[in-house]
């Protein structure tokens, strides 16, 4: 048996296989092993994984915060106690969506999700990566970026009146000391954050949403992957973020002189058929 794993800080697209053929997905709330320890991971892995058992079970777990071999074996230590006996590998997310939209081909490979990350992916390994700095100090162009900006022109009084209404009507009591405790008080703050790229993408086509979108993008590809010097590789780009503004992204990415964009909502599909191929 093989699962594979595509996990953000949201959510996490689970993939059973049985001799390379799929019999099973599943879905589960995100971890970061950055923010979160081992028990609360276990606990994440022990509900998903319920009545998962047998011999010989693989498991290629790729994730956000996956950044470190410390934060690589709150993982593994997690889905062995969950699954005991079982052969882990854990990556970057980054290695998913490289694997997933690129396989043995070099590109730039990306995150656009609640947060971003980027590396420029060659012989079939991540080379070279610039710090995403999460999203107090990166992630530009994400889910929690957007929302970041969002909420920063809301308390400012800057929002067009109509995303005003809206936002207001769709949060009601969102006034200023209610983002500053989420923010800064609450848990998980960045998928508090990226929570309102929703409230955006269902006004994707608003001047100032495509705007600020357009704006992230600029900075995330003027920060991270121009700095790779390889604008004649493909854009490989995984998240919900990609995919739901990924026209924009495609305007960006040409102005920004990028050859190609390939975009995906998560890596779990790419990696199940990446994975099933290996088996054949």
């Amino acid at each position: 048996m093989i699962i594979t794993a595509d996990s953000g800080s949201t959510s996490i697209d689970w993939r059973i296989l049985r001799r390379g053929e799929p019999v099973r997905r599943l879905a589960s709330p995100g971890v970061n092993p950055v923010l979160q320890g081992v028990e609360a991971i276990r606990g994440v892995f022990a509900e998903a994984l319920r009545g998962v058992e047998g011999p010989g079970i693989r498991v290629y777990f790729y994730g956000a915060g996956v950044v470190s071999e410390a934060a690589g074996e709150k993982v593994r230590e997690a889905l062995r106690a969950v699954l005991p006996g079982c052969e882990v590998t854990a990556g970057s997310d980054l290695e998913a969506a490289a694997i997933a939209l690129l396989g043995d081909k070099d590109g730039v490979a990306a995150i656009l999700g609640t947060g971003s990350n980027s590396g420029l992916y060659l012989g079939g390994r991540i080379v070279r990566n610039i710090p995403a700095g999460g999203f107090i100090l990166g992630d530009e162009g994400s889910g929690a970026w957007l929302g970041k900006m969002l909420l920063a022109d809301y308390i400012k009084g800057l929002l067009p009146q109509d995303v005003e209404t809206a936002l207001r009507e769709e949060f009601p009591g969102l006034d200023y000391p209610a983002v500053v405790c989420r923010v800064y008080g609450g848990e998980m703050p960045s998928r508090y954050l990226a929570s309102f790229s929703l409230f955006l993408g269902r006004r994707k086509d608003c001047p100032y949403v495509r705007s600020l979108v357009a704006s992230g993008f600029r900075l995330f590809l003027e920060r991270n992957v121009s700095r790779y010097g390889r604008p004649d590789l493909p854009l490989a780009a995984v998240g919900s973020v990609a995919c739901v503004y990924g026209d924009i992204l495609r305007e960006v990415a040409a102005e920004c002189g990028v050859c190609q964009v390939l975009t995906a909502p998560g890596a779990g599909d790419g990696l199940e058929r990446y994975f099933s191929k290996m088996i054949e």
